[in-house]
């Protein structure tokens, strides 16, 4: 049985990065971006309003003020998409709307809130400084400048930008295929009837909804029974994916095969037992640059071992920065008292009040609640070497949503 750390720096350094593919920016939200991206202009490209309002000289209107405002002959306008082809001279003002560039020769923007139509004049009630209100060109993103960077995870907002540096494609690493597949005569699918002794496949379910969230193509290879031949030809058609995915079969019962399957398909067992509760006898191994997994039958066991070991494996494999599971501390608001010797994750729930998180254990702490899980918007970590964790004491969780 080797430590959580160990067995994770195991299995990063068996990732073989995957290759990356060029998508339509329409496609690649959520996606890993596998270069890094500079501008070749500047954002603004030009001088513009920042609002509506007048384009002035601001020396003319240092001393405007409510009761003694300024007076200037407005001598057009300036849409948002058009310019001015003359250049706006002392005692002129020229109305401009939000966006549209800035006059030769004026030097400040005068919001519209301070003036006073009058005619073919304007009134302003309010000096305003040089270059106030003028989005600068450049002043966003200069040419040259590095704005998005590789292994970054596409969020709405980088895909506006790649629109404003007139992208219309884009590179990202591609997708891992992941192969997933249940083991177990008692295990049955939805569907099927439920008859004594017989459990709901959940596993394939929840593991396929976890490789879709954090970024990968999975393909369910159903269930296989708790006999030879069917297991080694699921493993067969799961070692043509980047992973495999195997859940139940790897502990010490009778017809826990899985272990043995492997080894007799050239897998190479790199660890199997991990100092984790739920989910001790985890399994990984690689063939080629396929990694494969076998993660616990519970439920439980199967979701965290799913977090600690093989979203890693995804995030890097994509070339991914950052860590997709974000952890905080918090006070913890009800003992918890262990068994030492493994790492516990506890179902809990964590919340914000009066500026500090707490945190407490939720529902039944078995492997195969997953009420408790559904209840839970955290997972309270227990250290190996600490039996038991007082209340009022700082506690490291990590929150279930990315």
């Amino acid at each position: 049985m080797i430590e959580i750390e160990q067995a994770r720096e195991v299995v990063l350094d068996s990732v073989v990065k995957i290759e990356s593919e060029i998508v339509d920016i329409t496609s690649s939200l959520n996606r890993i971006l596998a270069c890094d991206i500079y501008s070749d202009i500047d954002l603004p490209t030009f001088n513009n309003s920042a609002m509506d309002g007048y384009a002035v000289i601001s020396s003319e209107i240092k001393e405007a003020s409510c009761d003694q405002p300024i007076r200037l002959e407005v001598i057009g306008e300036i849409p948002a998409g058009y310019t001015y082809s003359g250049k706006l001279m002392n005692g002129k003002a020229l109305k401009i709307m939000t966006g549209a560039p800035i006059p030769e020769g004026a030097d400040t923007i005068v919001p519209i809130e301070y003036t006073k139509e009058e005619g073919a004049l304007v009134k302003v009630f309010r000096g305003v400084k040089e270059k106030e209100n003028i989005r600068q060109k450049g002043e966003d993103v200069a040419r040259g400048e590095l704005v998005i960077t590789k292994g970054k995870k596409l969020s709405p907002v980088d895909i506006g930008m790649l629109a404003a540096l007139n992208l219309r494609n884009v590179s990202v690493a591609k997708l891992p295929n992941v192969s997933i597949l249940s083991t177990g005569d008692e295990v049955v699918d939805i569907g099927e009837e439920l008859s004594s002794g017989k459990i709901r496949d959940i596993n394939s379910y929840s593991l396929y909804a976890n490789v879709i969230k954090y970024g990968g193509m999975p393909k369910s290879l159903g269930i296989a029974k708790d006999n030879k031949d069917a297991l080694f030809k699921s493993i067969e058609k799961g070692l043509n994916s980047d992973m495999l995915l195997i859940s139940g079969g790897v502990s010490v019962g009778d017809y826990d095969f899985v272990k043995e399957l492997l080894i007799e398909k050239g897998v190479s067992i790199k660890f199997w037992k991990v100092a984790i509760k739920p989910g001790k006898p985890v399994l990984f191994g690689v063939k080629g640059n396929t990694l494969v997994f076998g993660l616990p039958g519970n439920p439980i066991s199967t979701l965290v071992t799913f977090r600690e070991f093989v979203l890693p494996a995804m995030c890097k494999m994509q070339g991914r920065l950052g860590k997709p599971i974000t952890e905080q501390y918090a006070v913890l608001e009800r003992d918890i008292s262990i068994s030492p010797g493994r790492r516990h994750y506890i179902m809990g729930r964590i919340c914000y009040r009066g500026g500090r998180y707490f945190t407490k254990p939720v529902g039944i702490q078995s492997s195969g609640a997953l009420n408790s899980m559904l209840q839970s918007n955290c997972l309270i970590i227990v250290p190996e070497d600490t039996p038991r964790i007082i209340s009022g004491e700082k506690v490291l969780v990590q929150l279930l949503d990315e």
